[in-house]
């Protein structure tokens, strides 16, 4: 008796299927060996982005830090805005004088120099200040500077540590002999040395004597 072949040719397709099934399994597993998929379609042969390691990352994100300037400005002189007034004051007039033109503080004390009308600045003669073209402060004072201003009944403080003989001057009005002088302790300094060539100014023993002057008094004797 002759079999049938459908039964036959029914196990040989699933035989068939069967080796198809564990080919394909065997290919897929020997793909995945090298990682998924990358974007352009490859295989696990991408190169891998490389990642940032500890050091690199340290750099990236350290921030500098400032540099510690606390010493630097505990004993120099300070020129801010504030609401708190030195001990002693010096007006500044649109008519470009101070008053008092002369005087005298001890060191450590602050000196407010509040405007009255017009804008004006009080400025060590100073090389690195606008216009100074001379030292005229002691040497190793600061170039102190409040810096131009116009804000009617506001002041700028300077507080003082360095003794000596200090002239300033207005930045705008220093050529029409808008000057000052303050004596920190004692004369002394390049200011001691020749006449302010911008405008007489009282001698500094007098200002030690009489604590200050004022503008009118000065021009009396000018």
């Amino acid at each position: 008796m002759t079999d049938d072949p459908r039964p036959t040719t029914r196990r040989t397709a699933l035989k068939r299927l069967a080796a198809a099934t564990t080919v394909a399994s065997l290919a897929g597993c020997a793909g995945g060996s090298g990682g998924p998929e990358t974007a352009d379609g490859g295989g696990g042969d991408a190169t891998a982005t490389p990642t940032a390691t500890s050091a690199d990352t340290a750099t990236a994100t350290a921030t500098p830090t400032e540099p510690d300037t606390q010493a630097a400005t505990s004993t120099v002189e300070t020129a801010t805005t504030t609401t708190e007034r030195g001990a002693y004051t010096v007006d500044m007039y649109t008519e470009l004088y101070f008053d008092p033109v002369g005087l005298f503080v001890e060191p450590g004390e602050t000196v407010s120099f509040e405007l009255v009308s017009g804008a004006h600045s009080a400025t060590a003669y100073h090389p690195d200040n606008p216009n100074a073209l001379n030292r005229r402060i002691p040497d190793g004072a600061p170039a102190w500077d409040t810096e131009t201003f116009g804000d009617v009944g506001t002041f700028r403080n300077v507080t003082f540590e360095t003794e000596g003989t200090h002239d300033y001057y207005c930045i705008p009005h220093k050529m029409v002999g808008m000057v000052g002088r303050i004596v920190v302790g004692s004369p002394g300094g390049p200011a001691e040395e020749s006449e302010n060539p911008d405008l007489p100014l009282p001698d500094s023993a007098r200002i030690v004597e009489e604590g200050e002057i004022a503008w009118a008094d000065w021009q009396e004797n000018v």
